[in-house]
């Protein structure tokens, strides 16, 4: 009966064992739920990329910040200790609505949090890959027609793949291209259009951006009463600038490249995408943003064609420039030239790249 006992015993202490997750069970299945939910590679899930329950993911977030760390995932899954070894946090130990303001210190003059979108802004923008590509189209991804004049006497990058462009050949679903592209050799300097402030730097392999830089503009930056977002992408090398960091105008980002995720014809058929830069432009009315992943979208944002920027006044939204008088649709282009001189003088903005003199 001692014997029956103890065996007993021992087989139920062994079904203990096994129900337990090891150190790295707990490991791996953090690392499988973020690779299966985190849409846009930054590491981490969202509350728009988690599949569950809104609630589980409330429990889970145990820092309160909005997304599901690796860390918070394996003490869910009983590590029991976050990324950088620290005790989990406990419930006593989330953040109160109270103790935001301190947390909200460390963010950037604008930047808000994802709650402060709606819904048309954060798919209309975001282009996430489960979002319906007309929102973006409402918000004004379509081609204007609009095209670049550049000055008497100046020699500069044109565009090669224009602004909202089909793209749907490239991405083996309907969209549509959210900037310009201009060619230029490997090296070639990056310019900023306008006075600014960095508000993201990334540089992630799995996005067809690749190493991208995005400035945020106030209307004193520009003369334009906007907020103007602008996005450089296909750097060669990380930029040197900083989060929050201001540039000037004309001020050097980093040098051409080809970097990015090449689109899926290209890569069948192994074909290195050219060095170029990705001009992209949005704006708002309002000063507020927010930053998810790779992303900055803007409250209330709307997409803009590049080449309206540089008509410099109202209106800027695609159907107001897509209604201009054929004569209209020809922009001039203020710019910079090599030596740093502004043409024509006194512009706010210059073309992403500087111009040779003829």
């Amino acid at each position: 009966m001692k014997f029956i006992r103890t065996a007993i015993f021992a087989a139920l202490a062994g079904l203990v064992i096994l129900g337990a997750p090891s150190l790295a069970e707990a490991q791996d299945r953090a690392s499988r739920s973020i690779k299966k939910n985190d849409r846009d590679g930054d590491g981490r899930i969202s509350r728009d990329e988690w599949q569950k329950r809104p609630r589980l993911f409330q429990k889970i977030d145990t820092d309160g910040d909005g997304y599901l760390s690796i860390g918070e995932l394996r003490a869910r899954f009983g590590e029991g200790a976050n990324k950088a070894g620290a005790p989990t946090p406990s419930k006593a130990s989330k953040p109160s609505p109270k103790a935001a303001p301190a947390k909200s210190a460390r963010l950037l003059d604008g930047q808000v949090s994802t709650d402060a979108l709606d819904a048309e802004t954060l798919c209309g923008i975001g282009r996430g890959r489960r979002c319906d590509i007309k929102l973006a189209i409402k918000l004004g991804m379509f081609e204007t027609g609009l095209r670049p004049l550049f000055p008497a006497g100046a020699q500069c990058r044109d565009i090669d793949e224009q602004w909202a462009i089909d793209y749907t050949y490239k991405r083996n679903r309907e969209n549509y291209h959210g900037g310009i592209d201009m060619p230029a050799p490997f090296g070639t300097p990056m310019i900023a259009a306008a006075a600014g402030t960095v508000v993201s730097k990334t540089g992630d392999p799995d996005s067809y951006r690749g190493i991208e830089i995005i400035l945020r503009h106030s209307p004193e930056d520009t003369g334009i009463p906007l907020w103007i977002y602008s996005q450089y992408a296909h750097f060669d090398a990380m930029p040197k600038h900083q989060v929050g960091q201001r540039v000037g105008i004309g001020e050097v980002l980093g040098p051409t490249g080809n970097s990015g995720r090449r689109p899926s014809r290209a890569r069948r058929r192994k074909r290195a995408r050219r060095p170029a830069i990705h001009f992209a432009v949005w704006f708002s009315a309002s000063p507020k943003f927010v930053v998810r992943g790779n992303k900055i979208i803007p409250v209330k944002g709307r997409w803009m064609d590049p080449n309206a920027l540089y008509r410099k006044k109202p209106p800027f939204d695609s159907p107001a420039m897509k209604a201009l008088p054929g004569p209209e649709k020809k922009v001039p282009i203020s710019i910079m030239f090599e030596d740093g001189k502004v043409h024509p003088a006194g512009s706010k903005i210059v073309w992403p790249y500087t111009c040779k003199r003829k």
